[in-house]
């Protein structure tokens, strides 16, 4: 039965909770004589119920809360609160702040976890929460980005749709097709604008980047930035020339919504979409929408970034850290994970239940699990260890210059790096 991702399932989700694996025949001693058990995450969701409702029946005499304390900035702050006044919760989700919370001593090593099931899960579903060689996170569920084309607006323009570009310069050149026949009522590509936060747009981005190798890091981890790396550059031309192909204030439209929602209008042909989209475009009536890898430079290679990739972690003075590790490892057991995508419609972070439910899904669906399954180089965002505010929007700056002005391009890069120095 061919199973669909709903994007309104998808913004719920970007909050999300998880739990853990083994049936234990005694419960762990209790580090503390509080039975109260705490997680962050939304609950009322139904994979939260059954994970509940499992690990209740484990550890029938605990009192077991789950609350939803925000995402991103505001859960990082609230678990900084949280953690300063010595009342940090027992299990908490995450997706890109773990390393800074590890370094600090404040997350359990879940070395012991990951070893059992690491030949399963897909790797960079947790190379977010890697420090010093340890896992501090576990994934429940992740997302990765592949290409997405409407065949209406393609075959308006007298081209062939089962047949999409493989490589930048056979984008360029039907992108510049498109939007020449279509005479103003459609174009040839979406290219989201870095305003605002810019991570939509960064996101998109650091995909072409990776394909060339040319993330703006210094190191492998990428946590220090390196905003002048000149395998940059042609990342940076691409998009030079795929924006003009971009329908017009398209790019200063900061509702991502809105901007992606072009393509199933029919105003725009080609954008590289996360795994959501499927069920978004189906929502959005575009039964025309299509999807394959993203095309590559011809010196390039292909290579992908996961996006919704949620995390959980155990703060290291919370009183039952047993009971965490116990409640995190059930986020992967197969169990769980098949509801995964079963109750959520996310993708699962363990290559065993991927493949199993590839045989189940639509050919849409089945082109983002290839992605996870067998694309070698998946990557994350880029997580700058420090002045992470600032760093982001100095290469909001760099975006901006790149799409918005003529200036040449090592130009703008080295003043980048520029700003970046100064901050040190």
């Amino acid at each position: 039965m061919k199973q669909r991702m709903s994007i309104i399932t998808f913004l719920v989700l970007t909050i999300m909770v998880g739990y853990q694996s083994q049936t234990q025949a005694e419960s762990p001693k209790r580090q503390d004589p509080d039975n109260t058990f705490i997680v962050w995450g939304p609950s009322g969701l139904e994979l939260d119920e059954y994970i509940i409702e499992t690990f209740q029946a484990r550890h029938p005499d605990l009192e077991i809360v789950v609350t939803d304390q925000g995402w991103d900035e505001a859960l990082r702050l609230n678990l900084e609160n949280a953690i300063r006044m010595g009342r940090p919760p027992d299990v908490v989700i995450g997706e890109n702040y773990f390393r800074t919370f590890a370094a600090e001593g404040e997350l359990l090593p879940l070395d012991d976890i990951l070893a059992k099931y690491a030949d399963d899960i897909v790797p960079a579903t947790y190379a977010g929460a890697v420090y010093e060689g340890s896992v501090y996170a576990i994934p429940l569920f992740t997302g990765v980005f592949a290409f997405e084309r409407n065949c209406s607006v393609i075959e308006s323009a007298g081209l062939d749709c089962d047949e999409p570009p493989q490589y930048w310069d056979e984008l360029l050149a039907e992108a510049a097709a498109i939007t020449e026949a279509g005479g103003g009522d459609y174009f040839g590509y979406t290219l989201q604008g870095p305003g605002g936060t810019a991570v939509g747009s960064a996101f998109r981005i650091a995909v072409f980047q990776a394909q060339l190798d040319a993330l703006p890091c210094a190191d492998d981890a990428c946590t220090i930035p390196k905003f002048d790396n000149p395998n940059a550059i042609p990342v940076y031309e691409f998009l030079r020339e795929i924006a003009t192909y971009t329908p017009p204030g398209l790019m200063d439209n900061t509702n991502e919504g809105q901007v992606y929602e072009a393509l199933f209008r029919g105003i725009s042909a080609y954008q590289i979409a996360g795994s959501w989209h499927v069920g978004w475009a189906a929502d959005a009536g575009c039964d025309t929408c299509r999807y394959s890898p993203i095309p590559i430079p011809r010196e390039g290679h292909s290579a992908s970034l996961l996006v919704g990739n949620v995390l959980y972690g155990a703060p290291s003075h919370a009183p039952h850290p047993e009971l965490a590790k116990e409640w995190i490892e059930l986020l992967i057991s197969v169990e769980v994970q098949e509801r995964v995508f079963l109750q959520l419609g996310r993708l699962p972070v363990r290559r065993s239940v991927l493949s199993n439910i590839r045989e189940t899904v639509d050919a849409a669906t089945a082109t983002f699990i290839d992605e996870l399954l067998y694309n070698e180089d998946l990557t994350i965002l880029p997580q700058w260890a420090n002045n992470p505010r600032e760093t982001w929007a100095i290469y909001n700056d760099l975006l901006i210059a790149v799409l918005k002005t003529d200036r040449p391009i090592p130009e703008i890069m080295a003043e980048a790096q520029a700003a970046i120095d100064a901050l040190e």
